[in-house]
Formats: C-alpha cells, structure tokens, sequence
C-alpha cells in the first residue's frame, strides 16, 4: 500500500489511523509504504510515530506519480493499492477490490465508491470524454443513493484510492512522472491498460472517504488541470476517439452517461426483473431463488437492472459485486425501465398485472419480452387456506380474494409472452388457459451443497422458514400444526427431541419457544445450519408451487418429513427421497425413525445423494437465457 505525503500531517494521521481499524483483526495486514515526498518536519514526526508503516524517504517532492513510482520500487507484493494521505478506508475496503482482481483477470486497476467529506458521493467511477475531460459516476448524490452502485468496467478509477495489479503497472510504466505535481496520471494510466488491452473497473461494496485536494489550492489545481488535460490529448488524442462525445447540455448527460456504460458493458441482453423487494439469499418467500435467478442471468452476461414495487429499494453487496443494478422508484421508472429493456421478467400477480396494463398501450415495436416467473399460483394457495379456515367468514373472505387472484392468473396466461412455472402440475394451469409459451423450471439453487454423510454432530429438527408475511403465513400454520399435534408424540418418544427454527417468530409464535423450540434469528451459514440437524421438515398445510425448504434440505443433504403441501411439485422424489404424511401420528414417527434409528437416517442419506446426483450445478435459467437468446437477435419481439 503505497501512501505519497508533502504537507498534510493531520491527514496522514487520520489515513494511518483509519488503516490501523481496517485491518486490527486481518492475520496478514498489507504492507503500509508511506513516501515522504519532500515532506515538512510534521508530516514526518507521524509517519515515523507510526507503528507497522515503512518509510521510504525523498528529499525533494517527486510529484504524485514520482512518489508512487519510489514506493513500488520498494515493494514485491502482487497487487498494489495507492491511497491519498487524506484518504479514509473504512472496514472491509479492500476485500472487494481484490476480489474482483481475482474474478477480472484482465483487471489491470480497480477502485472503490469513493465519498466526500461532506458525506455526498465524490465518485463510482468515472468516464473520459471523447475531448479528454472526465465525469465522475454519481458525483453530489447521497451516500444511500443507488445510482451506480454495482460493479463494472469505467473508463478510470481515481488514483487517490485505487488498487493496481503489479504486472499491469510493469506492462504500461506506471503513472507518467511528465503529470508532476499531479493530476491527470490517473487518467492516463487508465487509458494505458486499455492500449494493452487491460481493463479498469469499480467495486462500490468497497468504499472510502476523500477530504479531495486537500493538498493544492483551487488556482494551482485549475492550472494543473488545463495544462494536464492538454497534455492527455496530445498523448493519448488517436485513443480517446473511440470515447463517448461530451454531452454539450445538461438536458443530454443521462444519455452520454448511458452510452458511456453502453460502451464498456457488453452486448448481452439488457434483462429486467420486477419483483416486490429486492430479493436477497436469506429472507424466504421465494426471493432465495429470485437471487439465484438473478445471478445465473448476469453469469451468463445478461445485462441485469432489479426494480422492486412493493419496498423501498436497497443496496445488496452480492448483487452489487454481480453486476446487477438496483433501480430505485415509481411508475416513471417502471416505464422508463421496461423502455430500456429487452426482456421484462416479472414475479408475482400484482406486478404482472401491472406491467401487462402498461405492455397494452405499447406499440409492438417497442415491446419487450414478457415473461411471468410464476413461482406460484396465488389462488390456489388461497384456496387451501380458506379450506382450513376455523369460520365461515374467514372462508368466503379467502375465497374472494382467491377469485380475485385467479382472475389476475388467467389474464396473465394471455398476456405473456412466456411464463415459466416451477412445477408440471402448474404449468397445466396456464397451458389450459391459453399460455404460448410455458416452461418448467425446478428451483434447484445453486449455493447449496451436500453437507457430510456423517450423523457426527446431527442431534436436532430443521424447520427453515421466512417469516415476512407474519403468523398467518403458511410457515405460521405449519409450525403451529407441527408443534401442538406432532412434536409432543416426538418427545415422546425421543425426550431430546428439539425444534431449530430460522428466524425471528412473529408473535404469538414466539409463545412456543422454550426447551422443545428454538429461534435461531438470522443465520448468515445455512450450510453449517445443515450440517447440525438430523431432520428437516415441511409440514405446509397450504401454499403453491414447490417449497424451497424441501429443496434445499435436500440439496444439502438433510432427510425430509414433508407434508403433501410441503413436497408439492416434488412428485417423482416423493416416497424413497422426501417422506410424505399428512396425518399427524405418521408425520411424527418418520420423524422419530430420523432422530433415533442410525439405519433408517442412512438409507434416507443415499436415496438424497442417489436422486441429487442429477441436479444441475447452475441455475436452468442460464439455459433459458441462451434459448433466448439464439432464438434471434432482436429479442424484443414476442416469440
């Protein structure tokens, strides 16, 4: 880590200190290199005053690029981050960048989000204009601001907190010592990986703060500027024509802007998916397999932008570091999305029921694709629902607004272009009302793995749940039927016996916590969750589609007592591979089999591994997108 200083000791020693926390717990902290650039008496006293910092010592101000050069002369270490001494790195900064290093090999440079002293975004990247003038990404938006916010090629990074990788600093030279004092090294730099066919890109789950040109004054720094700038296109003019023309109006920056990242992008199709949160792995309701959905698309270089409908947008690191842009707003930006887009995909009635109102008023040759991710049929889990009411008044209210839901499905048969269902039994239903295109996708997801085949360390009951629609939710019900009609014939039996659910209960659920039952919160490592359990469960009285819970114990590993409910859409697993019981004393003694007897629990073992054996290790909607794709260019139109 390369630091050149002059004249700011204060600074230095905030930058010092703010390292120092960043790395307090990491076992092999980076290399701190602090370049006294001809630097005053006081800069000097805190850089020796230092702890783990190497000094490396000029008597004269060599300039930012000289001082650089100085401190990589006095390092081997692969990768090389340079910082401003009036730069502070926050907790977990660099960890991204090099992540993407290791993702992006022909990354020559990468850089984080960069925030101002006033807490505004200073920079998530930035171009260069075609006449050699830049434009930081999102510069005097809010710190919780979207714009931007997820990884991709630029143009340039800024030096003042930038991580280079050795060979590509030996490949092109190194910042241009000609750029003395500063500015504009960076920016040449950039453009010279780009002329040995290296790239440059930005990583905003890493993020620090820039007190910017806290070294120079305003007048030094405009005329370092003006001369610098000419200088670059003297240099650099037969490259930067192949840049983006400066907008001349305020009115046409969005659209420079976009051709900018239209330019360094790629040609995948530009995919949107509409669901009513930002779906995240962890949360439940189906969004564990919408962000594995969302992942394999932009694998396989779909350009993918997420709106939610329902809540307010929100920053996801591993959809950030995927290269997946959240799009934060209304109706303005629905329709300003689906414009831009060449395949719309939609989850839920509500939202497809919206898009369809607005694909009726555009002309075909603006519609995009329409596909309904159908990842269950609403009226139906209604239905079983008001089937299970404990009143007559509940029952016609459910079956009301399962009419209302059917309603909505029917129309989105008709509207679609394609919709794609998770189970057979479901992809009938719209078949049967006019659908052009179904396909059946099973929602294998791809961050699951087989624990140990081992009962070392197995002792407790799995039930996997979200708990964002409540109480009342198919989860609530499941787990209040488990609890009172099966777990105490378990106890019974196995004394030890103990419940480990995920999440936090919602009340009254949470009355049923205790010695039998505990509420795990969050849990950030499914996969060691997994590896403690001897059994999971499903016990879904109602719902739709096929439960993600029976999917993932058994992607893991981890024998599974379901309900018919719960291994819905499973049929061909059903018997061998997921017990099925509906009625309470056989769901309770398939459990106990699990808990207590050691050849039961590893022939169910070997039916999981013998049936998972034939899951694919990507998401089927990497092969969708490649159907789509070669069905023809111009994606936009229906099939």
């Amino acid at each position: 880590m390369i630091i050149p200083t002059v004249s700011q000791a204060a600074h230095l020693a905030a930058c010092l200190g703010a390292l120092r926390h960043a790395h307090a717990d990491s076992p092999t902290p980076p290399d701190v290199i602090v370049v006294l650039n001809g630097a005053d008496t006081a800069v000097r006293d805190v850089a020796h005053a230092a702890s783990g910092v190497r000094i490396v010592d000029s008597p004269t101000n060599r300039g930012f690029a000289g001082g650089c050069h100085l401190g990589v002369r006095s390092s081997v270490a692969p990768f090389i981050a340079f910082l401003n001494d009036d730069v502070l790195v926050s907790p977990g900064w660099l960890e991204p960048l090099l992540q993407t290093m290791a993702e992006r090999p022909r990354a020559g440079a990468v850089g984080p989000r960069v925030i101002g002293g006033d807490g505004l975004v200073q920079e998530v990247g930035s171009i260069i204009w075609r006449d050699g003038t830049t434009r930081p990404f999102g510069r005097g938006t809010s710190r919780a601001s979207l714009a931007w916010r997820w990884r991709r090629r630029v143009d340039y990074c800024s030096a003042c907190a930038l991580l280079v990788r050795r060979e590509a600093w030996d490949a092109v030279g190194g910042f241009d010592e000609q750029y003395h004092p500063a500015y504009y090294e960076d920016v040449d730099f950039c453009l010279a990986l780009d002329l040995v066919g290296l790239e440059v890109w930005v990583d905003p789950r890493s993020e620090v703060i820039h007190a910017e040109s806290a070294s120079s004054s305003s007048h030094f720094k405009q005329f370092l500027f003006a001369r610098h700038h000419q200088r670059l296109v003297l240099q650099r003019g037969a490259l930067l024509e192949s840049r983006v023309a400066a907008p001349t109006e305020a009115a046409h920056v969005p659209l420079a802007e976009a051709a900018a990242v239209a330019r360094l992008e790629g040609t995948g199709p530009r995919v949107l998916v509409v669901d009513d949160r930002v779906p995240s792995h962890g949360i439940g309701s189906g969004f564990d397999r919408m962000a594995d959905m969302l992942h394999g698309l932009a694998d396989c270089g779909a350009r993918v932008r997420v709106l939610p409908t329902e809540l307010e947008a929100r920053f996801v690191p591993s959809l950030a570091g995927a290269g997946i842009a959240v799009v934060d707003g209304g109706d303005e930006a629905f329709e300003r999305e689906v414009g831009a887009s060449d395949v719309v995909i939609v989850s839920r009635p509500n939202n497809a029921r919206r898009a369809c109102t607005l694909f009726e008023r555009l002309p075909p040759e603006r519609r995009p694709r329409l596909v309904y991710d159908a990842e269950a049929l609403y009226h139906r889990r209604l239905l079983r629902q008001a089937g299970l009411a404990d009143d007559d008044a509940t029952a016609s209210l459910l079956r009301t607004q399962a009419a209302a839901w059917l309603e909505a499905e029917i129309a989105i048969a008709g509207c679609a272009d394609e919709i794609v269902c998770v189970s057979r039994d479901e992809a009938a239903f719209f078949e049967a009302h006019g659908a052009r295109r179904v396909r059946v996708m099973t929602p294998w997801l791809c961050r699951a793995a087989p624990t140990e085949a081992s009962l070392a360390g197995r002792a407790d009951i799995a039930f996997v749940a979200g708990w964002l629609a409540g109480a009342s939710s198919p989860n609530g019900d499941a787990l209040e039927w488990f609890v009172t009609e099966v777990l105490p014939l378990v106890v019974a039996e196995v004394p030890w016996a103990r419940v480990r659910v995920t999440g936090s209960l919602p009340a009254p659920l949470d009355r049923f916590e205790g010695m039998h039952l505990h509420a795990e919160g969050f849990v950030p490592d499914l996969a060691d969750f997994y590896r403690r359990v001897r059994v999971a469960i499903a016990p879904l009285r109602f719902g739709a589609g096929v439960k993600l819970k029976t999917v993932e114990a058994l992607q893991y590993g981890v024998p599974v007592v379901a309900t018919t409910v719960g291994a819905e859409g499973l049929e061909g697993l059903q018997g061998e591979v997921i017990a099925v019981h509906d009625d309470a004393v056989a769901f309770a003694a398939a459990v106990v089999a699990r808990l207590r007897d050691v050849d039961t629990w590893r022939a169910h073992r070997a039916a999981i591994d013998r049936a998972m054996a034939g899951v694919p290790t990507s998401t089927d909607w990497a092969a969708w997108l490649v159907d789509t794709t070669m069905e023809g260019a111009d994606v936009r139109h229906p099939v």
